[in-house]
């Protein structure tokens, strides 16, 4: 009889688990946005000791209602020189090497973004990397 329970059980979970093809949408009334914004030319803030510095840039679309409920990605334009494809990188970027590690967050707060750089040495180099550059934020609400 335990026999019969275990593999009436065992049945049951694996038609259960069993794969048709679609997939269920949750309705929950969620809205995205997307907003391309420039990367200033200088940062706004960067340490004496050249291991920390932000920017930030004013964003209406982010409201009350989306700062207590929403979230934000936010997206690096990469772009190249040699003819490789041009690609969006996402938020944060984490570079590790033995000389300089570095990375990259984003925070947010009612209308406006803060994208924060920490290094190991210096923020000079990471920053280049993204002055000027688009930087894609998808608020979702």
């Amino acid at each position: 009889m335990k026999n019969f329970f275990y593999i009436l059980s065992l049945s049951l979970i694996i038609i259960g688990c069993t794969i048709n093809g679609s997939s269920d949408v949750i309705e929950n009334g969620s809205t995205n946005k997307v907003i391309t914004l420039k990367v200033p030319s200088e940062p706004d803030t960067i340490s004496e000791d050249m291991q920390y510095a932000n920017f930030e840039i004013e964003v209406s679309q982010i409201t009350q209602e989306v700062y207590e409920n929403g979230s934000i990605n936010a997206y690096i334009e990469r772009t190249y020189d040699d003819g490789s494809p041009s690609r969006w990188s996402q938020l944060p970027q984490v570079f590790l090497n033995s000389d300089n590690s570095t990375s990259a967050y984003l925070s947010f707060g009612e209308g406006f973004i803060r994208v924060s750089m920490q290094s190991e040495e210096s923020v000079e180099e990471l920053f280049e990397m993204f002055k000027e550059r688009n930087l894609k934020l998808v608020i979702v609400n």
